[in-house]
């Protein structure tokens, strides 16, 4: 059971629910956010809603950019393409 960031600052619980109910609930909350048309979107994600993700931001024209925090899970940046790129200090 993980805590799922759906807003900022604002995590949920789902006792009882699987992995997929949570990378579900993942996508569903970034997707929401997304068709918004939130400029920037930091989340950490589980590996494998990073990867469901991936093609939907691309449809809503956001740039994915994810680094591994812990094993399975990714901090993810979601940038719309029209936003000028962040940069890392490396």
């Amino acid at each position: 059971m993980r805590k799922i960031e759906i807003l900022d600052e604002v995590r949920l619980r789902f006792p009882q629910r699987s992995a997929e109910f949570d990378a579900g609930v993942e996508v569903g909350s970034a997707s929401v956010l997304m068709a918004q048309g939130v400029p920037l979107i930091q989340r950490e994600l589980s590996a494998e809603a990073t990867e469901q993700l991936r093609p939907i931001a691309e449809r809503f024209w956001y740039a994915l950019v994810a680094t591994e925090a812990s094993p399975g899970v990714m901090t993810v940046s979601l940038v719309h393409r029209s936003r000028r790129p962040l940069l890392r200090v490396v």
